[in-house]
């Protein structure tokens, strides 16, 4: 009974040897392919653009409607803060807010509206917009009538804002 065991023993040792020595070769004529660590090429800050002038009052624009799209690809929450035309005192004003999924509304955009009718803005009202999802960007203040955005859409008459990546 001895001499099967050795057998069996033996057949074993030589197996595991045999492996070893095809994973020796092979790791020795297969070599892993040599990844060259590039030099990055520095990196070039742009000059900041200089900034349009604020666009002139519209004259006989009081009020219009505000058109909205998101054309990012992040969950967006527009802050509108109305209604006291007084710029020293906003205390008590209710900012409202919309949620817009990613690129809602980006090809002609959306109408802001309440439950009880569309939303109006008027030259001095206050808009911001930033992402919820945590990526931390935003755009505004936007001053309706006195930062580039949002834009009298003279064709529709309202107001549109485009938030772009």
């Amino acid at each position: 009974m001895q001499f099967t065991k050795a057998k069996q023993a033996y057949s074993v040792i030589l197996g595991m040897v045999i492996s070893l020595v095809g994973v020796g070769l092979w790791q020795r004529f297969n070599l892993p392919p040599v990844r060259e660590i590039l030099d990055r090429p520095p990196v070039v800050i742009p000059a900041l653009p200089s900034t349009p002038p604020p666009p002139a009052s519209i004259p006989g624009v009081q009020r219009g409607a505000l058109r909205v799209g998101n054309r990012t690809e992040h969950p967006i929450r527009i802050v509108l803060l109305s209604g006291k035309r007084n710029r020293t005192n906003w205390s008590g004003v209710e900012p409202l807010n919309w949620d817009f999924a990613p690129s809602e509304g980006s090809t002609e955009g959306l109408l802001l509206s309440l439950p009880t009718g569309q939303v109006k803005v008027a030259q001095g009202d206050i808009i911001f917009a930033f992402a919820t999802d945590g990526s931390r960007i935003y755009w505004g203040p936007n001053v309706v009538g006195q930062t580039t955005s949002p834009f009298w859409d003279k064709d529709r008459r309202e107001w549109s804002m485009v938030l772009q990546p």
